[in-house]
């Protein structure tokens, strides 16, 4: 139920006049002053990286590149037994190539992280997008990208 009573809508951008609501360009008076800041976007403070997050991310990749390892093992050895009885197609090897490039990727990231190089987060966040992609490796994918685009990845400054 309206009020009778001329008033400002919340957002101060129409006015009820008893009967019907007007915009504010065509309001009798000025629209109230809004509250300072009401407008306008604040930005966010930077994002300080986690230490907790370095060691995680080392233990998810591990779990990463075990799980795509046997993956990848089983992938060749049922392709080497299928070219071996002369039925290799192209689709096991799609299926093959999406085991093995998550798992080399997963252990380029693990020793970049390891070794704490400059493009670490690169490839760790290339290693869970790569894992991501698979049903399987979207449980693990998720937390890789998360702990690679926060975790501290250099050496800590002496």
């Amino acid at each position: 139920m309206q009020t009778r009573e001329p008033h400002w809508s919340p957002d101060g951008f129409w006015w009820w006049d008893g009967e019907r609501w007007v915009p504010a360009q065509q309001a009798p008076m000025p629209p109230p002053p809004m509250p300072p800041g009401y407008y306008q976007l604040q930005p966010l403070p930077p994002l300080q990286p986690s230490p907790g997050l370095r060691p995680f991310l080392i233990v998810v990749l591990v779990i990463d590149a075990v799980l795509f390892g046997l993956l990848s093992l089983l992938g060749t050895i049922g392709e080497y037994q299928l070219l071996s009885e002369g039925k290799a197609d192209v689709g096991g090897v799609v299926v093959w190539l999406a085991f093995v490039v998550p798992f080399v990727l997963a252990v380029v990231a693990l020793v970049a992280v390891l070794r704490r190089t400059a493009w670490a987060r690169w490839v760790a966040l290339a290693a869970g997008i790569a894992v991501t992609l698979t049903c399987l490796g979207s449980v693990i994918g998720i937390p890789i990208i998360v702990a690679a685009s926060r975790a501290p990845l250099r050496r800590p400054s002496t």
